[in-house]
């Protein structure tokens, strides 16, 4: 399997898929068969509880929310179903649930982090309060249980193909689609926040065909949880260790991975060609998707290079145990890739004085491309005990030298 498809997998798979797993294997062990409800009576409320600090402390606020909403949809099948005075009611409860569920956890994969008592916060506190009042209406009040009950028993596929699930069909639906939705958006760009939600809505969905309420479906739903409060954590290592733009390290995990190097690596900085005139005749969000595709090539730089988000339009590549000489033809072949690499503008101009539409004459083909090129510079230690600093300097002003040269280039640290 090449290098791309497998770290789509890891990206999917880790950490959500492996919290799931480990879960689902210590779930299913004699000792935790053993186990009664009562025994697991507090771990929901442990989940739960850190997970809302945690994502509060953190400013996570669509964790917050999910968190919160999971929690309560699990303390809703413990608390309200059991009460209820029949099992038509119980079941309609349970089916309106389930169908909520990934309802909202789709919806907050498409949000963003709004605070929790800003006004934005404020709606989404109304919006699950409507929701639970909705639930409540149904288990108190005949119409609504009649209306409830009448959409949930509705058949959409033939019954043969939905026996093996516990929940209703429509809500079955509205979880596949939920999840295709969600998978789709995770293999193209897997961020913290949305690989949580899509292993969150697959412990959820495990919990409610775990028969119902019982402790084996609040440890599904903890689970779910407990992926949801890892990816505070997460999110919060990404957001100072990863440039959100263009998702490479940023220059701070770089500094890092600096102080770890030893007497043997080669260091290169890359600076995009005109890049100023470039967000002058076609907008910094035409120059924004510039640097995403830059750095989608630099993530698949050859020869065991690391590639950073330097600041700006610098980028730098760091190769551990390499000397000049090795990492070279990796940055030429990556230089060239970014030239190769078509770039359409889309959309207008943002200035359109004369001057700008000149220059855009001049840059960008009939078919409405541009192309995109790059400058390296690169210096190595080869052994040498000089302080990393140095050998940075040394790549900076070997950059300067292939702009001097001409530009889309790669130059030498003598």
């Amino acid at each position: 399997m090449s290098s791309k498809p497998l770290r789509i997998l890891s990206r999917l798979l880790f950490p959500g898929g492996f919290i799931l797993l480990a879960s689902a294997v210590a779930f299913n062990t004699r000792a935790f068969g053993n186990l009664n409800a009562a025994s697991w009576r507090e771990y929901p409320y442990i989940i739960f509880g850190a997970g809302l600090v945690l994502s509060a402390l953190f400013k996570c606020s669509r964790l917050f929310f999910a968190i919160l909403i999971v929690g309560v949809c699990d303390r809703a099948l413990v608390w309200i179903t059991p009460a209820l005075s029949s099992a038509c009611i119980q079941r309609t409860v349970f089916d309106a649930v389930a169908l909520l569920l990934p309802l909202n956890l789709v919806a907050l994969s498409f949000m963003h982090d709004r605070g929790i008592v800003s006004p934005p916060g404020r709606r989404r506190v109304a919006i699950v309060g409507a929701q639970i009042a909705m639930v409540a209406l149904i288990a108190l009040t005949q119409p609504a249980q009649a209306l409830a009950a009448g959409f949930m028993q509705g058949a959409i596929l033939p019954r043969n193909y939905a026996e093996w699930s516990h929940i209703s069909q429509p809500a079955l639906l509205v979880f596949i689609v939920a999840g295709a939705v969600m998978l789709i958006y995770l293999a193209d760009r897997r961020r913290p926040v949305e690989g949580a939600l899509f292993w969150s809505l697959v412990a959820a969905f495990i919990a409610l065909n775990a028969s119902g309420a019982n402790h084996m479906s609040s440890a599904y739903f903890a689970t779910g949880g407990l992926i949801l409060s890892v990816a505070v954590l997460e999110t919060s290592y990404t957001m100072a260790y990863r440039d959100e733009l263009t998702q490479l390290p940023s220059r701070r995990a770089l500094n890092q991975e600096l102080a770890k190097m030893g007497d043997n690596y080669a260091i290169a900085m890359i600076d995009v060609d005109h890049f100023k005139s470039f967000n002058d005749t076609y907008g910094h969000e035409t120059g924004d998707q510039v640097l995403q595709m830059i750095a989608a090539r630099l993530s698949e730089v050859s020869g065991g290079g690391k590639p950073f988000r330097y600041g700006g339009e610098e980028f730098a590549v760091v190769f551990p145990g390499k000397s000049v000489d090795d990492a070279y033809p990796n940055l030429e072949s990556l230089r060239q890739r970014i030239e190769s690499t078509p770039f359409k503008v889309r959309g207008n101009d943002r200035r359109s004085d004369g001057n700008r539409r000149k220059k855009k004459t001049k840059r960008r083909n009939a078919r409405g491309q541009v192309q995109v090129t790059v400058s390296v510079g690169v210096a190595s230690c080869d052994g040498k005990k000089r302080p990393v600093d140095v050998v940075l300097s040394d790549a900076g002003k070997a950059l300067y030298k292939a702009k001097s040269s001409g530009r889309n280039c790669t130059a030498v640290s003598v």
